[in-house]
């Protein structure tokens, strides 16, 4: 399990054997707040790495805590990066952000207005000439199966990382692609105020297993990337769970977790969006979120071939389960009114 303050050796398996790559140089971790970038963040300052540049923005947001980024932004700060104001809908002090760095992780916040967002950073890379772009996407691996032709959500990604391949074309920069499939962090985010007020869990999964991953190895699978980015430099990567995991068992063990009985609440698919409407959600994340459910109750989580190996081999060991995940509370991030006070 992994603990706060030891070397990365002593928790990802296997890297006792890596140094840093003489070639990473400044990291910029965008997102700096959010459940992926931050613990890449943590991670490589833990590690000794110094040169860790992380963007957060502190202004307001649609869905969330607005302290989250000044949170994020301090415990960042004690251990050593430096945090730079970086809103991904104003990019009027890109160059400023980007100015002596080598690599770029990055994670794109759910956020409105993501599809102009993307284009204009990669641009900014071009212009930075940032050697390594190390980028966190979702899911459309399996696009070709024709299961999420109609999320659009893997579309824009998609979309994004079709344009960041082609970017090595007519730059120097180069990529790494892990494809996460449902993070175990994102409907806890989503519905926070629900479980904590309610203590209801609703879900449109209409009982299908999920191929849930824990945000805890997406982000050291990223920490392996950059250890050691020239083996790593133009592939792609599919980082899934360990197996199925059904809503009604999630439910079970975040009863467990909050020390209160959750009731899981099953909703049909436009019932559901109805809720997250109702919930006072904005209406892109009502409707990305609806799509998700939609995935998930495609059956698609339940196929063998859904499930890759590409996650174990990175990062040395098996995938978190949930009841790992959430156990695991010293990799989790200050931010939401959990019960340890800490966030997804």
């Amino acid at each position: 399990m992994k603990k706060t303050g030891k070397a990365l050796a002593d928790v990802i398996p296997g890297l006792g054997r890596l140094t840093f790559d003489p070639n990473l140089g400044t990291v910029f971790v965008t997102s700096g707040s959010g459940v992926i970038g931050h613990r890449v963040a943590m991670s490589l300052l833990e590690a000794g790495h110094k040169d860790v540049r992380v963007g957060i923005w502190k202004g307001d947001r649609d869905i969330g805590d607005k302290s989250l980024g000044q949170k994020a932004a301090e415990e960042l700060q004690a251990k050593g990066a430096t945090v730079v104001d970086f809103d991904w809908a104003n990019t009027d002090n890109i160059d400023e952000v980007l100015q002596d760095v080598k690599s770029v992780f990055c994670t794109i916040p759910h956020m409105k207005g993501w599809q102009d967002a993307f284009p204009a950073f990669v641009l900014a890379c071009k212009k930075a000439k940032i050697e390594h772009f190390v980028k966190i996407s979702f899911f459309q691996a399996n696009e070709k199966q024709g299961v999420y032709r109609n999320v659009p959500f893997v579309k824009f990604h998609s979309t994004c990382d079709d344009l960041l391949i082609a970017s090595k074309d007519s730059s120097r920069i180069s990529y790494t692609i892990l494809r996460s499939t449902h993070l175990m962090s994102t409907p806890l985010i989503h519905q926070a105020p629900t479980i904590r007020s309610e203590n209801k869990f609703v879900t449109a999964s209409y009982g299908m297993g999920v191929n849930y991953v824990s945000p805890n190895d997406v982000a050291d699978a990223a920490i392996c990337v950059l250890l050691d980015l020239k083996k790593h430099r133009n592939k792609e990567y599919t980082l899934t769970g360990a197996a199925p995991i059904k809503d009604s068992d999630v439910v079970k063990l975040l009863s467990k977790f909050y020390g209160n009985d959750i009731e899981h609440v099953q909703l049909g698919y436009h019932d559901f969006k109805g809720y997250m409407k109702h919930s006072g959600h904005p209406e892109w994340l009502v409707r990305d979120s609806a799509e998700f459910e939609r995935i998930k109750a495609s059956g698609v989580d339940e196929r063998v071939d859904s499930y890759t190996k590409d996650l174990e081999n990175l990062i040395g060991r098996k995938p978190e389960s949930f009841a790992d995940y959430l156990d695991n509370k010293e990799s989790m991030t200050a931010a939401y009114s959990w019960p340890t006070e800490k966030a997804p």
